[in-house]
């Protein structure tokens, strides 16, 4: 969707939120704020503050692009839910990204070879994909939610085919195991946790829009849908009641 006018980037795929504007060559405002446990209350202040930074009002933009996942369940609810109500109320188009694509192709602008990036997903899981990065970056599989050794062993065997990267807030969390599996590997450090706002404005414009919600990636249940029994228990109710309340509860997020 090719447009002079620039894009607005929500992502609330980790414990902080971040707002970006800017069209390919050129970012107008970037912002992230810590803000777990705070998503709902912080998303439309911080959005109206970039704009106000950049001097635009919301009729001013081609789209609004949201980061869908994989990562915090809250955080990607509130993105989505906030990108709906600026497209409803200010009659904008939508587009979501992925998290992991965006991780890889920030690296690929400063290395070559394989790309694996690791996001935290919960204790001792990760969400992880690998990436061939030579002139861009192109998948090696689909995204996957995998135990730390898991992780582990993508990370050996992408070592076994060339100069690895590995970036992302899993790669700093599990450094030592991951280290282990291939000495070979080089970690991106904490520059490597979120994607480059020149590459997050890229991706937008590239984004292919339209006027339905944006759907979210999750690639493993949330934690109430896996403590489902033991909440359920905890207060009293079956877990066929707690099965449904839960259901209507994602069906209003």
């Amino acid at each position: 969707m090719a447009d002079a006018r620039p894009y607005l980037v929500l992502s609330g795929v980790s414990t902080s939120l971040t707002v970006t504007l800017g069209r390919p060559g050129r970012v107008l405002a970037h912002r992230e704020v810590a803000a777990f446990g705070r998503a709902a209350e912080v998303l439309a202040p911080l959005v109206a503050e970039v704009l106000a930074t950049a001097g635009l009002d919301v009729g001013a933009l081609a789209g609004v692009a949201c980061v869908r996942g994989p990562g915090s369940f809250t955080g990607i609810r509130v993105v989505l839910a906030t990108a709906l109500g600026l497209s409803v109320g200010a009659g904008l188009p939508m587009a979501g990204l992925d998290h992991l694509p965006l991780l890889a192709a920030s690296a690929a602008r400063r290395a070559t070879g394989v790309v694996v990036a690791l996001t935290h997903a919960r204790t001792d899981q990760l969400y992880v994909q690998s990436f061939l990065a030579d002139d861009g970056v192109a998948p090696m599989g689909p995204p996957r939610a995998l135990t730390v050794a898991g992780a582990a062993a993508v990370v050996a065997e992408a070592a076994a085919v060339g100069p690895t990267w590995l970036v992302g807030d899993g790669a700093e969390r599990y450094r030592e195991v991951l280290a282990a599996a291939s000495s070979l590997a080089t970690f991106a450090g904490p520059a490597g946790n979120a994607p480059d706002p020149e590459v997050l404005v890229a991706a937008a414009a590239a984004a292919a829009y339209g006027f339905s919600p944006v759907e979210p990636l999750y690639l493993r249940p949330s934690d109430a849908e896996e403590n489902l029994t033991a909440i359920a228990a905890g207060r009293g109710l079956s877990p066929d009641t707690a099965r449904e309340r839960l259901r209507r509860a994602l069906r209003r997020a």
